[in-house]
């Protein structure tokens, strides 16, 4: 009975560890977005049209927040709203590592959307007076 538990205890490790990919383990669940605030206007960040923070150092999102195609807009009173289209787009790191080990974590790793990065993720801020 005990050898029986060994091999049975060694197959799950084995699959969990094959099933695992380099996106999914080191990615994490969260996007990271970066905001350089030169003129530091108090300035709040919306991602279709949903306040996810102010504009000044990093916002972390959780993944599912950030869409292929998500409007991210900077807004502040009396300044005209500065658009961007963020875009998902797959990590070259994550891709070379993946190949490296195999078809499988690749797999994994599209299949999660781990694979994917918001593109822009670095945001300076450069709002102009409204009128």
């Amino acid at each position: 009975m005990k050898k029986n538990s060994i091999f049975w205890g060694l197959a799950v490790l084995l699959i969990a560890l094959v099933l695992q990919s380099c996106a999914t383990v080191f990615g994490g669940r969260h996007n990271t977005l970066v905001f350089t605030n030169p003129e530091n206007i108090p300035a709040e960040v919306f991602v279709d049209d949903t306040l996810v923070g102010n504009a000044e150092g990093k916002i972390i999102l959780p993944k599912r927040v950030l869409q292929h195609g998500s409007e991210l807009e900077i807004r502040a009173e009396g300044y005209q709203t500065q658009s961007y289209l963020v875009m998902l787009k797959p990590h070259a790191g994550y891709v070379v590592l993946d190949f490296a080990f195999g078809a499988i974590p690749l797999m994994v790793d599209a299949a999660t959307g781990d694979l994917l990065r918001p593109q822009p993720r670095k945001f300076t801020i450069e709002l102009e007076k409204s009128e």
